[in-house]
C-alpha cells in the first residue's frame, strides 16, 4: 500500500488539525499515488491515519477503516514533521480517510479530520475527451436493429451511448418506468422469444472469479455492448434506476412493503385520505355535480380555479375531518380519567407550577388516536376544587377543566391542519393552473375521469378500490402504496417519504403517476427482498456496460446508492459513473460525488439564458486557466476541485428547445461551445437531427431512423442530414485537445452574442481558438444566409488578435436556410420514424487555411508575433475554429526553457544551461548564498549601489531583495494560481523582476557567473508571448531557489543536512542574518586581517549601521546559529571580533564596527563566554580557542579605536582580564554621555557599575537609572512621564547572570586544573595596597552553589516562603519559583515571575534542587507558556500588559511608547530555554519521556507553523498576548530562531 520510491504521478493532501472535508472534492485518476502529510500544527501529535481504500488482493469495503503506515524521514518518530503516508491507487471509486490525534497513542484529542478522495476509472478515452449521445432506449426497436440506429452516434464523432433504461417498461411505457428490473423489455426481443436464466462469471478486485445469474436477454446485450466497443470504440452507459418502479410491478402484489404503504408507514394515512378526497371531488366535478355551485367541467379562467379551492376549503375537505388523526379523543380520555380518580378513592392534591398536559402523536395515525399519558393528566387534573360540596362534585369540576384543555389542543391541532391544507390546495390550484391555463402546460380544457383535476399521490395496487374509513387503518393498507415524484428546492438529504415530511399532506409532489416509490430502509434487514433484488439488477448492469447514469440520484438514499454501487463496482471495477442532481449547492453536489464516486455530472448549455452566462459555463466546467502555473513534475498539492461535468448541449429530458427557448441558428453555435469545454460532452439523438420538439420519454412511440450515410429518405440518416456533419468534426475536435492536453482554457466575451473560447496546450503551448456567433433569438432576415444568399457581410464584429500564427481553420461552418422556406413553416412530422427539420444545411468547410476562408481574412502583412484576424462574414450561428501555433522563433525559446526547466529535452542549449547552473550554485559559498537568496531593503541599500527590495505596483515591496523574497510572494500566488495578482500583471508587463534579479546579481564577484546564466534563461524568457511569462518565470525562479537553499543546507552540518526540514528551515536563519554589511562589519581580531561579515540581531529593524551587531544578541544566537550548524569559522569570528573590542572589562552591548562600541550592559560578557565554552565543547579546534590571539583595538579604557594596533594577546587573557575586572569591581561613564549618545536616557543612566558580592558569589550591577540585561527598554514619552526611565532596571543579581556566571567560572576551574587555562583566581579590592586578596575560582563557584538555593528560591509553600524572606515577604506575589533577581533596589522586582529563570537552569543546572527547578518550571508553563513564546511578566502582576505597540504615544506611564517591552508581551528566545530546561530536570523528577516530549514538540510546532506562514521565513522578535501578531516587532530575530534550534538539536541528543 506504501511505496517510498513510487515514481507514478503524486498528490499531496497536508492534513490539518479540524480538517472538516467531507463537502470538498478530491478528485484523483487511477495510476496515481495519493501523499499524505501533517501540518505543522500536527507535528507534536501522535496521528493515526485511517481509510477504507483496500490494501492490495483484498476487496473494498465501505467504512471498514484500516490504519496506515507512516513512512519516517528521521529515526525519531516522536519528532519528524516529514513523515507521510502514501498509497498507489489502482482501484476506481470513493474512499474515505479518518485521522484521529493526541498527545499520546491514547488519542485523546479524538478525530481531528475526515474526507474523501474520489479515484476515476480507467477509460479507453480521457475523461475530457468523452463525447457521449444519449438514446431512449425503447425508440431503438428490436435488438437486431440496435446497430443500425447507434451507428449513428459513431459516424458523427461521439465515442460514447448513453441508453435509458433496457428494462422491461410498465404500462404507461414511460422509459423510466421500470416493471421488471431483471428482463429487458419484450418489445426488443422476437415474438415467442424464450427467456431463461444464464450463469456468468466476472472477477473481483481480489482477481477472484464470481458467478452472477442473469437473464439469457442480457447475455445478448452484453454481445451488442461489446461489438460496438470492438468495431466501433464506442462505450456505453446505462440509466439505472433504484428509486421507484412501475405502479404495475407484478412482484409488488407479492412484496408490497417494498413500497412506502399504510401499514409500514401510517404516517402518509392523512396524505392518502387527502388524496381521495380530492379524486372523489375531481370525479364529481366531471360528473356535472358541482355546476349548481358555479364549477363546471370546463376550466377556462383563473376564476374557475379560485372558486374550486373555495369549495375545497369551505366545503369539501372540512367534512374529510382530516386533524382528527391529530387530535385527541376527549371522551375516552375524560372517561379514563374519571374512573381511574374514582379507583383511586381520591388522591387530589394542589395543582402543580409550570407544568402543563402534553399530547404523543399516535405512531398508527388514526383517528383520534393521540394519546395522553394518565399519570401526567392525574396529576395536572385531580386537583383540589374549593368551593366543591362533595368528592363527585370535585370530580365533575377536574373531567371539566380536562375537557377543556382537551379540546383547546385539539382545536390547535385543526388551525394547523387547516393551515397545512391552505398549501395543500394552493398547490393543487399551481397544478390545475399549468394543465390548464398556462401558455407552456398542456392546456387541457375539461375535467375528466381520466384526467382529474390533480394527479393521485397513491395507488392501490391489483386494480382494488379505494379504501375508506376504519379500512385505512387495517392490514388491507399494505396494498396502498405513495407514488415517487421530486419536489422543488427540497433537501436532497431529507426523504420526504419519511415520518415527520409534510410533502404528501401538502402536495408538495410533482408526482410521477406511473411510479412507486421503493421504501428500502436504513438497510437490508429492513427490507431484505428488495436490497437483494435491485443488488441483483445492479450488477447485471454493471456487468454488460462501461458506466452507469443515476437517474434522480438526489433523491436516492444515499445509503442504499452506496451499498448498491458498491456491488456494482465488485463486478466492474472501473465503471464509469455519472449523475443528474438538482441540488443547488456545491457544496451538496460534492457530497454525493464523494460518497458514491460520481465521476461526471450532467450539466446542461440550455440552462444558460443568454450568451455570457454560457461563456461562463464553458468557463467553469472546463480545465485550469490558460498560462496557469506549471505543476511540480512529480508530486502537486491535492486540491478541492469542482465535479467533473459531462457538459450537453441538450439532454434528454428537457426540450432541446430549438425553435422554443432558442433560435435554430443558435444549435450550431450551442454545439460548438459545448464540444469546446474541457470536460465530458453530450448531447440527445435528435438535437443533431434538428428535430424541433422534445423526444418525450414517455409518449414519443416512433423509432429513431437508421444511420444509411444520406438521410435522403425518410428513416434514414446521414452526415448531410441537420449540422451531423459539424457535429463529426466538433466531436473529433473535442476528443483530441483531451488527448493532445489542451488543458487550459479561456473564455472571452467578444460581444453580447459571441463568445471566444480558447483551449490551450500547457506543453506546447499551441491553442485552438473558437468563435461561436450564438443566436439566442432569431436573427434579423439580412444576417440569415440562404442558399442563393449564402454571404450576408455581417462585419460587426471585433477583430481577433492570436498570439502567434493562425496555422489553419480547423472548420468554419453555420446553417444555410434553403430558398422559399421561412423559419416559423410548419414542420411536416412523420408518423413512423422520429424526423428533423430539413428547410436547413450546413455550410462548412474544414482544414482550410486563412486565405481559403469565407467568414474572415488576414488584417495586415505577415510579422511580430501576433496576427489580427478581421470578419468579413460572421453571421448569427456561426462558428470558426482557429489552431494558432507560435512564431518559430518563440518556439525555440519555449524549447529552451523548457530543457532547462527538465520538462522535455528537446533543446540541448537548455539541458547545458541547467547543468551549469547546478554547477555555478555549488561554487557559492554561504555570503553568495545570503546574498543571492535574502538581504532586506536597507542591507542591499547599505551596499551604496542604489539598490532596495523590488516594488510590485498593488501589492508592496518584497521583504528580501534575493530570490526569497521573490518567492515569499510568487507562493501564494502559485499556490492558488491567482494569474490576476499584481505580480503576474508586472511580470505581464514588462521584464523588470527578471532584470532587477539579474543585475543584483553581477554586482558581486561570488555570482557573477549565476548572474550570467539567469540572464540567458531570461533572454529567452522575454520572446515568448506576455501572458505566458509569469508561469515560465516562476518556474525558473523556483528551481533556483530550491538549488540555492540545497546548497545552503548542504554546506552545514549533518544535523541540518539529515535533518527534518523544520532543522533545515531554522538553519537557514544563519544564512539570513549573516552576511556582508558595509556599514557594520565585524573588526578584524589580528593585524593585516580584513573586516569580516556579521551577523545581525534581527530583519529589518537590525540590519544595518550600529544597530546591526549586538554584543548579547549574537552570543545569545551564536550556539543554535553557527555552532549547531557546523559554521565554527563565523562563529569564531564573533568571538575574536568582540573579544578585540574588550574595555573596561565588558564585551561592547553594540559593536558599531569597533570604532564606536557602547558598554552599557553586563550580560553580555557572560554570554560572550557561554559561547567560547561552547566553542570549546562543540568546534573540532576548540580545545585551541583559548591560546588564539587577538588584537587589542583599545589600547586602554580610555583610549580610542586603533585599528592599526599591533598589541596582541591570546584569547585566555582576554578571559582573565573580564574575570578580574569584574572581580574587582567596574565603574565607569560611558564615553559621549549624553543625548547624542542616547537621547532618552537621564543622566545617571550612564554610569555603568559592576561587581561581584563576596559573600554570595553573586555577579550584581546596574541602578534604577539604567537596564543592564536584555529587558533593556528605556522609556521615551514625555506626555506619559516615563521618558528616560527603564521599565525593567534588574538591577542587583539578575538571576540567569548568576547562572551564566557560574558557568564560566566553573568551567574555567576545570581547564585549570588540567592545565589549559593558565589562571586559577582573580585579585579581590583590598583598601590596604600592600595586601593581596584573592578568590579562587574554585571558591568563587562554590560561593555561588552554596548561595544560590538559598536567596532564589520562593518556596511552593506560602508559609515556607513567607518565614525565608522575613521582612521582604510582603513582596511575596507567586510562590513555587525562582527570584528575577536578589539585591533589587526595587525589592518587589526581585518577586516578579519572569522567564530568565530558565536560562541559568540550561547553563548551570547544577545551581538547581531537582524538585524546586521542576515545580518552577511548572509555574512557568502554567503562568508565563504562551502558544509561541513566553510571557516576560507574570500576568497577575500589576503592571503586566501583553500588547507592545512602540509606535503608539499616550498618557498612560505603563504603555506609552513601548514602556511595556518586557512586561507582558510575548518573546520566543526565552522559550528555547525553557524547553531546554524541560529536558534537562524532567528525567531527575521521573517524568515520562513521553509526557515531557509531548509539551516540548507540541511547543515546537507553533514556531513550525510560524516559520512556515511567515513572508520572512523567520521567526519573529515576540508577540502580542496569546500569540497574536505584534506590528512592531522585528518579524526575523536572531536568537529566536538560534534557541529554537538548540532545542532541536538538544533533543537529537536527548533522543
Amino acid at each position: 500500500m506504501a511505496n517510498t520510491g513510487s515514481a507514478r504521478p503524486a498528490r499531496v493532501l497536508q492534513l490539518q488539525r479540524n480538517g472538516c472535508w467531507d463537502s470538498k472534492l478530491f478528485k484523483l485518476k487511477t495510476g496515481f499515488t495519493l501523499r499524505f502529510t501533517l501540518a505543522p500544527c500536527l507535528y507534536a501529535k501522535h496521528v493515526v491515519l485511517k481509510t477504507d481504500y483496500p490494501a492490495p488482493g483484498t476487496l473494498y469495503k465501505r467504512n471498514s477503516l484500516c490504519t496506515l503506515p507512516w513512512n519516517y524521514s528521521t529515526k525519531e518518530p516522536r519528532w519528524d514533521p516529514d513523515r507521510f503516508v502514501e498509497l498507489e491507487l489502482d482501484l476506481a471509486g470513493p474512499y474515505r480517510f479518518v485521522y484521529e490525534t493526541g498527545n499520546t497513542a491514547s488519542l485523546e484529542d479524538g478525530v481531528q479530520g475526515s474526507g474523501y478522495f474520489v479515484v476515476d476509472p480507467e477509460l479507453s478515452y480521457c475523461p475530457d475527451g468523452l463525447a457521449c449521445q444519449t438514446y431512449v432506449t425503447k425508440l431503438l426497436g428490436p435488438l437486431s436493429e440496435w446497430k443500425q440506429r447507434l451507428r449513428t452516434a459513431v459516424e458523427c464523432g461521439y465515442n460514447m451511448v448513453h441508453l435509458t433504461p433496457i428494462q422491461q417498461l410498465g404500462s404507461s411505457r414511460s422509459a423510466y418506468s421500470i416493471s421488471n428490473q431483471l428482463r429487458i423489455d419484450s418489445s426488443y426481443l422476437t415474438p415467442g422469444y424464450s427467456s431463461w436464466e444464464k450463469t456468468v462469471s466476472y472477477r473481483n478486485s481480489e482477481g477472484k472469479s464470481k458467478e452472477l445469474k442473469v437473464d439469457q436477454s442480457y447475455v445478448e446485450v452484453r454481445q451488442i455492448v461489446k461489438d460496438m466497443h470492438k468495431n466501433w470504440g464506442l462505450l456505453a452507459m446505462v440509466d439505472v434506476v433504484w428509486n421507484h418502479t412501475s405502479f404495475d410491478t407484478p412482484w409488488l402484489l407479492q412484496h408490497p412493503e417494498a413500497g412506502y404503504n399504510l401499514v409500514n408507514s401510517p404516517h402518509l394515512r392523512p396524505a392518502y385520505a387527502l388524496d381521495v378526497a380530492l379524486v372523489n371531488f375531481s370525479c364529481e366535478i366531471a360528473d356535472g355535480k358541482w355546476i349548481n355551485q358555479g364549477i363546471a367541467p370546463e376550466i377556462t379562467q383563473e376564476g374557475h380555479i379560485h372558486n374550486i379551492c373555495f369549495q375545497l376549503l369551505n366545503h369539501v375537505l372540512p367534512r374529510e375531518r382530516l386533524w382528527e388523526y391529530f387530535c385527541v379523543d376527549v371522551d375516552a380520555v375524560v372517561s379514563e380519567f374519571r374512573s381511574t380518580v374514582y379507583r383511586l378513592n381520591g388522591g387530589q392534591h394542589l395543582r402543580p407550577e409550570g407544568r402543563w398536559l402534553e399530547v404523543t402523536q399516535d405512531k398508527q395515525y388514526r383517528r383520534l388516536g393521540v394519546g395522553v399519558d394518565i399519570d401526567l393528566t392525574l396529576e395536572l387534573f385531580n386537583i383540589e376544587w374549593p368551593g366543591a360540596m362533595c368528592f363527585e362534585e370535585r370530580i365533575e369540576r377536574c373531567c371539566a377543566d380536562l375537557r377543556g384543555e382537551l379540546t383547546a389542543i385539539n382545536r390547535r391541532a385543526e388551525e394547523h391542519v387547516r393551515s397545512q391544507l391552505q398549501k395543500a390546495v394552493n398547490n393543487a390550484a399551481a397544478h390545475i393552473r399549468y394543465e390548464f391555463l398556462e401558455s407552456h402546460g398542456p392546456q387541457r380544457r375539461t375535467v375528466t375521469h381520466d384526467h382529474p383535476l390533480v394527479p393521485r399521490y397513491f395507488t392501490v395496487l391489483g386494480g382494488r378500490q379505494d379504501l375508506r374509513g376504519a379500512e385505512l387503518e387495517s392490514t388491507r393498507g399494505e396494498y396502498v402504496l405513495a407514488h415517487n415524484g421530486w419536489v422543488m428546492n427540497a433537501d436532497p438529504l431529507v426523504n420526504f417519504a419519511n415520518e415527520g415530511s409534510q410533502v404528501y399532506f401538502q402536495r408538495e409532489l410533482i408526482v410521477w403517476g406511473d411510479s412507486v416509490k421503493l421504501r428500502y430502509g436504513d438497510s437490508p434487514a429492513d427490507s431484505p427482498w428488495l436490497w437483494d433484488h435491485m443488488k441483483k439488477y445492479t450488477q447485471a448492469m454493471a456487468w454488460i456496460f462501461d458506466g452507469f447514469r443515476l437517474d434522480n440520484c438526489h433523491n436516492t438514499p444515499v445509503g442504499v446508492a452506496e451499498a448498491l454501487l458498491d456491488s456494482a463496482r465488485e463486478v466492474n471495477p472501473q465503471l464509469y459513473l455519472v449523475a443528474e442532481l438538482f441540488t443547488s449547492s456545491e457544496e451538496k453536489d460534492n457530497y454525493f460525488v464523494n460518497r458514491l464516486g460520481i465521476n461526471s455530472l450532467i450539466r446542461e448549455a440550455l440552462s444558460a439564458h443568454n450568451a455570457r452566462e454560457e461563456g461562463r459555463l464553458v468557463y467553469k466546467y472546463g480545465g485550469d486557466p490558460v498560462a496557469s502555473f506549471l505543476p511540480h513534475p512529480t508530486q502537486t498539492v491535492l486540491k478541492p476541485s469542482v465535479a467533473h461535468a459531462m457538459f450537453m448541449d441538450a439532454t434528454h429530458d428537457n426540450d432541446p428547445g430549438l425553435i422554443g427557448q432558442r433560435s435554430v441558428y443558435d444549435i450550431l453555435p450551442n454545439s460548438a461551445l459545448v464540444g469546446i469545454a474541457s470536460c465530458a460532452s453530450g448531447s440527445c439523438a435528435g438535437y443533431d437531427q434538428l428535430v424541433p420538439h422534445m423526444i418525450g420519454v414517455v409518449k414519443e412511440t416512433r423509432q429513431y431512423p437508421k444511420w444509411t450515410g444520406s438521410g435522403g429518405k425518410e428513416g434514414e440518416v446521414g452526415l448531410d442530414s441537420g449540422i451531423m456533419a459539424a457535429q463529426l468534426e466538433l466531436n473529433k475536435l473535442h476528443k483530441s485537445l483531451a488527448d493532445e492536453g489542451f488543458n487550459q482554457v479561456y473564455v472571452d466575451q467578444v460581444t453580447e452574442e459571441i463568445v471566444a473560447v480558447t483551449r490551450h496546450s500547457p506543453s506546447t503551448h499551441q491553442s485552438v481558438i473558437l468563435m461561436a456567433h450564438t443566436a439566442f433569438s432569431p436573427p434579423q432576415s439580412w444576417a440569415v444566409p440562404t442558399v442563393s444568399r449564402p454571404d450576408t457581410n455581417f462585419t460587426h464584429v471585433p477583430p481577433l488578435t492570436v498570439p502567434g500564427r493562425v496555422s489553419e481553420i480547423v472548420l468554419e461552418a453555420r446553417l444555410l436556410k434553403k430558398d422559399g422556406e421561412g423559419e416559423g413553416a410548419e414542420f411536416q412530422k412523420s408518423e413512423r420514424v422520429i424526423n428533423g427539420m430539413v428547410d436547413h444545411a450546413v455550410d462548412m468547410r474544414k482544414n482550410i487555411s486563412l486565405g481559403e476562408s469565407r467568414m474572415c481574412r488576414l488584417a495586415g502583412e505577415e510579422g511580430g508575433s501576433t496576427q489580427e484576424v478581421v470578419f468579413t462574414d460572421f453571421c448569427p450561428g456561426s462558428i470558426i475554429v482557429f489552431r494558432v501555433s507560435l512564431v518559430p522563433s518563440t518556439c525555440k525559446a519555449i524549447c529552451l526553457l523548457r530543457s532547462f526547466l527538465d520538462r522535455e529535452t528537446t533543446a540541448q542549449v537548455g539541458t547545458k544551461w541547467r547543468q551549469e547552473l547546478a554547477a555555478a550554485v555549488g561554487d557559492l559559498d554561504l555570503l553568495d548564498l545570503n546574498y543571492a537568496l535574502y538581504r532586506c531593503d536597507q542591507e542591499e541599500r547599505d551596499d551604496g549601489h542604489g539598490g532596495g527590495a523590488y516594488v510590485v505596483p498593488g501589492a508592496g515591496a518584497f521583504v528580501y531583495c534575493g530570490l526569497e523574497g521573490i518567492m515569499s510572494m510568487m507562493k501564494a500566488v502559485r499556490d492558488n494560481n491567482d494569474l490576476g495578482h499584481p505580480l503576474c500583471d508586472n511580470l505581464r508587463s514588462g521584464d523588470w523582476l527578471a532584470g532587477y534579479s539579474v543585475n543584483r546579481l553581477r554586482l558581486r564577484a561570488g555570482t557573477k557567473k549565476l548572474a550570467e546564466l539567469l540572464e540567458c534563461v531570461f533572454s529567452e524568457l522575454s520572446k515568448i508571448p506576455r501572458y505566458l511569462i509569469p508561469c515560465y518565470f516562476e518556474a525558473i525562479v523556483s528551481h533556483l531557489h530550491y538549488l540555492l537553499r540545497t546548497r545552503a543546507v548542504n554546506r552545514m552540518s549533518s544535523f541540518v543536512r539529515d535533518g527534518p526540514s523544520t532543522v533545515q528551515a531554522l538553519a537557514l536563519g544563519s544564512v539570513q542574518l549573516y552576511g556582508d554589511c558595509h556599514s557594520a562589519h565585524l573588526p578584524p581580531s589580528l593585524p593585516d586581517e580584513e573586516p569580516r561579515a556579521s551577523l545581525a540581531a534581527g530583519l529589518p529593524h537590525f540590519s544595518t549601521g550600529f544597530m546591526r551587531c549586538w554584543g548579547r544578541d549574537t552570543f545569545i544566537a551564536l550556539r543554535g546559529l553557527f555552532l549547531v550548524t557546523g559554521r565554527f569559522r563565523e562563529a569564531l569570528d564573533h568571538i575574536l571580533s568582540f573579544a578585540a573590542c574588550v574595555r573596561h572589562g565588558l564585551i561592547p552591548n553594540l559593536l558599531s564596527g569597533g570604532t564606536n562600541p557602547r558598554y552599557n550592559c553586563r550580560d553580555a560578557p557572560w554570554w560572550w563566554l557561554q559561547s567560547l565554552q561552547d566553542y570549546w565543547k562543540m568546534a573540532p579546534d576548540g580545545k585551541n580557542v583559548l591560546q588564539l590571539e587577538v588584537r587589542k583595538i583599545f589600547q586602554s579604557n580610555e583610549s580610542q579605536a586603533d585599528f592599526g594596533s599591533q598589541q596582541v594577546v591570546v584569547l585566555a587573557e582576554v578571559v582573565q582580564d573580564i574575570l578580574q575586572r569584574h572581580a574587582r569591581g567596574i565603574a565607569f561613564r560611558e564615553r559621549g554621555a549624553g543625548p547624542n549618545l542616547d537621547r532618552d536616557m537621564t543622566p545617571p543612566g550612564f554610569n555603568v557599575e559592576v561587581g561581584v558580592d563576596e559573600g554570595t558569589g553573586f555577579v550584581y550591577g546596574g541602578s534604577v537609572h539604567n537596564c543592564g540585561t536584555w529587558m533593556d527598554k528605556v522609556g521615551e514619552s514625555t506626555w506619559a512621564g516615563n521618558k528616560g526611565a527603564p521599565a525593567t532596571p534588574r538591577n542587583g543579581s539578575a538571576v540567569e547572570l548568576v547562572g551564566l556566571s557560574y558557568s564560566a567560572i566553573q568551567w574555567l576551574h576545570q581547564l585549570s586544573q588540567l592545565g589549559q587555562f593558565p589562571y586559577s583566581r582573580v585579585n579581590l579590592p583590598s583598601d590596604d595596597p600592600h595586601s593581596r586578596r584573592t578568590l579562587t575560582y574554585s571558591k568563587w563557584a562554590s560561593l555561588i552553589k552554596e548561595s544560590f538555593e538559598h536567596h532564589f528560591w520562593v518556596p511552593l509553600d506560602r508559609n515556607l516562603a513567607s518565614q525565608k524572606e522575613g521582612t521582604q515577604a510582603s513582596y511575596l506575589h507567586r510562590t513555587g519559583m525562582y527570584k528575577d533577581c536578589v539585591g533589587s533596589t526595587q525589592r518587589y522586582a526581585n518577586y516578579q515571575l519572569r522567564p530568565n529563570f530558565p536560562i541559568a537552569m540550561v547553563v548551570a543546572p547544577e545551581l538547581f534542587s531537582p524538585e524546586n527547578a521542576w515545580t518552577a518550571l511548572q509555574t512557568a508553563e502554567e503562568l508565563l507558556l504562551g502558544p509561541l513564546g513566553m510571557r516576560t511578566l507574570d500576568p497577575g502582576d500589576y503592571v503586566y500588559n501583553g500588547y507592545y505597540i512602540n509606535s503608539v504615544d499616550s498618557g498612560n506611564y505603563n504603555t506609552a511608547k513601548g514602556f511595556n517591552y518586557h512586561q507582558g508581551p510575548e518573546w520566543l528566545w526565552v522559550v528555547g530555554y525553557f524547553l531546554r530546561a524541560r529536558l534537562q530536570f524532567a528525567h531527575r523528577n521521573g517524568v515520562k519521556v513521553a509526557d515531557n516530549l509531548s509539551l516540548i514538540h507540541s511547543v515546537l510546532s507553533t514556531h513550525a507553523q510560524a516559520l512556515q506562514d511567515s513572508p520572512w521565513k523567520g521567526l519573529p522578535e515576540l508577540t502580542n498576548k496569546d500569540g497574536t501578531e505584534c506590528v512592531d516587532s522585528c518579524p526575523v530575530q536572531a536568537w529566536s530562531m538560534a534557541t529554537i534550534l538548540d532545542v532541536l538539536h538538544d533533543l537529537k541528543q536527548y533522543s
